[in-house]
């Protein structure tokens, strides 16, 4: 990845397929560069949870290279089953910890497991009554991603952010559908992955959202569309009669799969002579005709949830929705990487700028000699003693800089940053809670020394074990325990362990 970079990359994986949209940012707004897409592989996705990230992810790279989309920072929509989404009003007495009180009011709904939920919010205004704040919350069960998000980005694929696609949607459409439009309500229906979502916007600020589940024999029945119109009033008279600050105009949005005219119109005749509703109508087709990127658009017409997950990352947040599902423990696998990178970028770079000199310097003491024999033939009155000084300088610069890009190739030949990369890694994923690493010395690569604190020799002779399994750590032994001065219910520690070659 480079810093400061102004592309980004979307990934939208629905409607049993993958779409890429690939996003650049200048001063003169939002850019398509690429948008293309394939069928999900089979057996990749279940029941709207991944089943085979390897895959996915297999698919995904492969799409990438054959349309020549490198490494950039990239946001993938969320894949789990199920999902909650909720707007919860904080109280007065909050605690501090907004998360500590989410996490308790999530553990009320029962479509999640207990302990093993992911939990993202964001704090919002209420759109009409000052001071009081709300939170947007996302959640579903931890297990379905955190396995998935970590083997996309082994694979490569630099996951920086991970959001559920109805947010990435909002965030797309939020400039020509939301924006500056005080004097009405906007409401999105949104039928995505077997699910409706109901969302509603009052003053810019999302005021509602509501998930039901569509039973398969509904969808494929005549009262379909009659089931999607009856959840709109509901909630359009929930507003009529419950919400003070009365608005008469709604502008409402239908994103379903809807690909035929006939059906597109009996569902529009559902809404025929309901005053002060617009109805329209998109499919997940067009529906990028209402994103920045519609302009620029061409024979491939992008995702607009893919659209706006890389709007996300170009820091295109109008909405104010700042989810990210990604899990902290594929981020920390991406960070290990990422340092691991930027090291082997550097040692080329410098390896690069020697090589360069070498190759001046070599010239330049070429050059000297061509003069020195030159000037030999030509002058008598020639200073013979300061030119050779001259090239006797040049000469030990060059076996000097020669001597450290025989060095340098050592380094990089050896593969010692990739070796400690995955050595680090391991250790992480081995270190058990109770542990803390607080020194790791090593003179070369054969052997290293660990030290820390614990807070049982049982901890201590646990981790010890747990080094010996790493595939890069041919053995080890620990060397000394002892009480920790600063802490009584502590010990300190240090183990020597020899490495793999």
């Amino acid at each position: 990845m480079i810093f400061g970079s102004k592309t980004a990359l979307g990934i939208d994986i629905s409607g049993g397929r993958i779409n890429l949209a690939l996003l650049k940012s200048d001063k003169s707004g939002v850019k398509l560069l690429k948008a293309v897409s394939l069928p999900v592989p089979e057996g990749a996705i279940r029941k709207g949870n991944i089943e085979e990230p390897a895959i996915l992810a297999k698919a995904i790279k492969e799409l990438k290279a054959r349309n020549k989309i490198l490494t950039y920072r990239t946001a993938l929509s969320l894949v789990a089953n199920p999902v909650l989404m909720q707007i919860l009003d904080l109280p007065r007495n909050v605690p501090s910890n907004i998360r500590q009180f989410v996490q308790g009011e999530v553990k009320h709904y029962a479509i999640l497991p207990m302990n093993q939920v992911a939990i993202d919010f964001c704090v919002m205004k209420s759109p009409d009554k000052q001071g009081v704040r709300r939170a947007f919350v996302v959640a579903t069960d931890s297990q379905k991603i955190t396995g998935s998000a970590k083997a996309l980005n082994e694979a490569g694929l630099n996951i920086d952010a991970c959001e559920p696609a109805v947010v990435a949607y909002i965030r797309a459409c939020y400039a020509k559908k939301i924006n500056q439009k005080f004097d009405r309500n906007i409401l999105f229906a949104i039928v995505y992955e077997g699910a409706l979502t109901l969302c509603v916007f009052r003053n810019q600020t999302l005021d509602f959202v509501r998930t039901k589940q569509i039973e398969a024999d509904l969808a494929k029945s005549d009262k379909y569309f009659e089931w999607l119109a009856d959840e709109v009033y509901a909630v359009i008279r929930f507003y009529e009669s419950d919400i003070l600050d009365k608005r008469d105009n709604w502008d409402v949005t239908l994103v379903a799969d809807v690909c035929a005219d006939a059906i597109k119109e009996k569902a529009k005749l559902l809404w025929t002579n309901t005053e002060g509703i617009q109805l329209e109508i998109r499919t997940f087709e067009d529906a990028y005709l209402d994103t920045p990127v519609a302009e620029t658009a061409g024979a491939d017409k992008p995702s607009a949830i893919a659209v706006g997950l890389a709007m996300k990352l170009l820091n295109i947040q109008q909405s104010s929705l700042k989810i990210n599902m990604l899990p902290q423990e594929a981020a920390n696998v991406r960070s290990v990487r990422k340092h691991t990178l930027i090291v082997a970028n550097t040692v080329a770079a410098i390896l690069f700028l020697m090589i360069i000199g070498v190759i001046f310097y070599s010239m330049k003491s070429r050059r000297v000699s061509e003069e020195l024999a030159a000037k030999k033939q030509s002058t008598l009155h020639l200073n013979m003693q300061k030119v050779m000084n001259e090239k006797k300088t040049l000469d030990k610069q060059v076996a000097n800089i020669t001597a450290n890009l025989k060095t340098m190739n050592n380094v990089v030949g050896t593969s010692s940053l990739l070796k400690w990369g995955r050595l680090l890694e391991d250790i992480r994923v081995v270190v058990p809670k109770m542990i803390q690493i607080t020194n790791l010395v090593s003179a070369d690569n054969s052997k290293m020394v660990l030290e820390g604190r614990a807070f049982s020799y049982d901890d201590v002779n646990l981790f010890v074990g747990m080094l010996n399994s790493c595939k890069l750590i041919k053995s080890a032994s620990l060397v000394e325990t002892k009480k920790d001065e600063r802490s009584a219910d502590m010990v300190k520690y240090s183990i020597s362990c020899l490495l793999a070659q």
